[in-house]
């Protein structure tokens, strides 16, 4: 019978961390792993947060995590959030394939002793083809149940790695129009001293590291606040990278004498590379610098065999330039039917109703749908 650990200290997190690992690669959830989860604990954790790990295991076989923790949301509510939180997407439960079933029961087991009670389990981020929330929801929690719920969704592109045909039968399937202006500013880039590597010895990705949030920064100066701005993201990074290695935390640099001048970083597990984020200098705009270094990470994943390239949350240009597949990543979780189940419901419907809103608006006709998501986003006006 399956049966669930919870672990709420950071040494029972490290003494599971490689079988944590082996979940992670199994599954294809690069930030899922121990590497990345965990130094985001250290570096990132909220004021107040706990560790809540659920290790579920068969005799003394890991076979699915939990990777959870404990904090309050609004008006003191306790949420069950995953591990990194607010800066990783495409994060889900790992369990051992086609144990589902066992391992759901053995969480819901383990939820009902959580302490502090839990009053709502997020999802957030999570790809939209995930069974937990509904399979966690099948069967009570302690004396409670689980309600899920969901309040947003969005698109995720991605590039499908070819099995056969290498990198040059990958670009033969892109547009011409693709082809000649990325090996136009590659020969751009050559032509002005520069080039783009993969950086391996510790030092350089320390100083790589600084780089990317540099240029990032920069690139932000006066358009709001970036999220790689937060307290604690260079700590995460260096430890990512210490944990994880170069194989598996791969940082891309284009260069011009030695200068950074875009530096990517995508992170690996199972046949999945997922590109997470990076800074490039605004001043070399015309060499498509951060397009070059994606382009650099994605000739070495069809090199070295993988699968795919998840270019991560958002429909943004350079990425459509790339991709030829779409995923969708929803924001949800699981709402505890305990005494404040009217007040959680209640602060979570307002997301929830604006979530189905667009969804009705996105079934319409386009021409109707476009007219109305432009009529809110002016507020109404005209």
């Amino acid at each position: 019978m399956a049966r669930g650990e919870v672990i709420a200290d950071l040494a029972g997190a490290r003494a599971i961390a490689p079988a944590w690992d082996e979940l992670a690669r199994e599954a294809s959830l690069p930030l899922c792993a121990p590497g990345w989860m965990l130094p985001w604990w250290r570096a990132m954790a909220p004021a107040g947060a706990g560790l809540r790990i659920v290790a579920v295991r068969e005799d003394e076989r890991l076979i699915a995590l939990a990777p959870w923790f404990v904090g309050r949301g609004p008006r003191g509510r306790v949420d069950i959030r995953f591990l990194g939180a607010e800066i990783s997407d495409r994060v889900d439960l790992l369990c051992a394939p086609g144990r589902e079933r066992q391992v759901a029961a053995a969480l819901r087991r383990a939820i009902g002793t959580l302490r502090p009670r839990p009053d709502l389990i997020a999802f957030e981020a999570v790809p939209a083809g995930s069974r937990w929330r509904r399979l966690l929801a099948a069967g009570p929690c302690g004396r409670a149940r689980l309600a899920p719920y969901r309040n947003s969704a969005l698109p995720a592109p991605a590039v499908t790695l070819p099995v056969d045909g290498g990198f040059d039968g990958w670009m033969a399937s892109r547009s011409s129009n693709f082809r000649s202006q990325m090996r136009r500013m590659r020969r751009r880039l050559e032509s002005r001293g520069g080039g783009v590597r993969m950086l391996r010895e510790p030092r350089e990705v320390r100083a790589g590291l600084e780089a990317m949030l540099a240029l990032h920064r920069a690139r932000w100066s006066g358009r709001g606040e970036s999220g790689l701005a937060r307290a604690g993201v260079p700590e995460l990074l260096t430890g990512a990278a210490a944990a994880l290695g170069p194989d598996r935390l791969r940082l891309w640099v284009a260069e011009i004498d030695g200068r950074p001048i875009s530096v990517q970083l995508f992170l690996a597990a199972g046949g999945e590379v997922k590109y997470w984020n990076g800074g490039w200098s605004e001043q070399h705009a015309d060499l498509k610098p951060s397009m070059l270094t994606i382009l650099a990470a994605l000739e070495d994943a069809i090199g070295r065999g993988e699968r795919r390239l998840d270019l991560g949350v958002g429909t943004h240009e350079y990425k459509l330039r790339f991709a030829d597949d779409q995923d969708t990543l929803t924001w949800g979780g699981l709402i505890v039917r305990n005494r404040r189940w009217p007040a959680t419901r209640a602060e979570l419907a307002p997301l929830v109703l604006r979530h189905r809103g667009k969804q009705l608006v996105r079934a319409l006709p386009a021409p109707v749908a476009g007219r109305l998501e432009t009529l809110a986003r002016s507020g109404g006006g005209e």
